[in-house]
């Protein structure tokens, strides 16, 4: 049941029976019922998960904003990568539309086998940078527009500020104040998102450095953050930027 599960799921396609065997130990099956929690945002990360029957919402709940419907996982694919990745915490929740059944696999288990055999790693590496590069591209909407609400004032704009009205309309906000704010508030979804950090360095209005941060260090997934998450969300705000770099 449990390889017959793998063979059929679109994210471990490609992988050779024998590579499906190394796998399939590792895998244990859990019910679910309907409405129920496969994990909360925030809890430790242990597991991830393949959907064999059913379907799973994923949600993100930002401190500042309503809570997000991330996206539907399907029969075949695949929920928790935080495990998968080493981040200490789920960065999103998980909850059961239906019944469901799924495969799970401890994520040190994962990354341990991945590790003695590098070519079923690359594959599943891959695969996991595809999942999130999906994710990143269904919350950048919602993202954005909670980033919105407040790329007008610069970092570190108090709630002081705000009440002196029109007194603090006169002075316009520069663009690099406006670019450090973003990030500055970037960088606290991305570390909800995934344990990361980006710090701004330099913008001279058109090439904007920053530095990665957290589990971003050495990730072999910094490269989609830095180009598909930074990069992607900030040229929404600045359409005029020429590239992003780290620094």
């Amino acid at each position: 049941m449990i390889f017959d599960a793998l063979e059929r799921s679109v994210f471990f396609e490609g992988l050779s029976a024998a590579d499906l065997e190394l796998l399939t130990p590792f895998f244990r099956p859990q019910v679910y019922p309907l409405d129920r929690a496969v994990f909360e945002q925030g809890d430790n990360a242990e597991y991830l998960y393949l959907v064999v029957k059913g379907e799973v919402a994923i949600r993100f709940k930002p401190d500042d904003g309503a809570m997000m419907t991330v996206t539907h996982i399907q029969p075949g694919g695949v929920f928790g990568w935080s495990a998968a990745l080493g981040n200490v915490a789920y960065t999103s929740s998980a909850m059961c539309l239906t019944d469901c059944e799924v495969l799970q696999v401890r994520g040190n288990d994962l990354r341990a086998l991945c590790d003695q055999h590098p070519e079923v790693g690359k594959v599943i590496l891959d695969r996991l940078a595809a999942v999130i590069s999906e994710r990143w591209q269904s919350r950048r909407t919602q993202v954005t527009s909670l980033l919105a609400k407040g790329i007008s004032q610069p970092a570190g704009f108090t709630q002081k500020h705000k009440e002196v009205g029109k007194m603090a309309q006169t002075k316009p906000i520069s663009k690099e104040a406006q670019m450090k704010g973003l990030i500055e508030q970037l960088s606290a979804y991305i570390e909800h998102f995934h344990g990361g950090s980006v710090e701004f360095v330099a913008f001279d209005g058109k090439v904007l450095k920053v530095r990665l941060g957290g589990a971003c260090l050495g990730c072999p997934l910094s490269p989609a953050t830095l180009h598909g998450w930074v990069e992607g969300t900030v040229r929404q705000f600045f359409p005029d930027i020429e590239r992003v770099e780290e620094a």
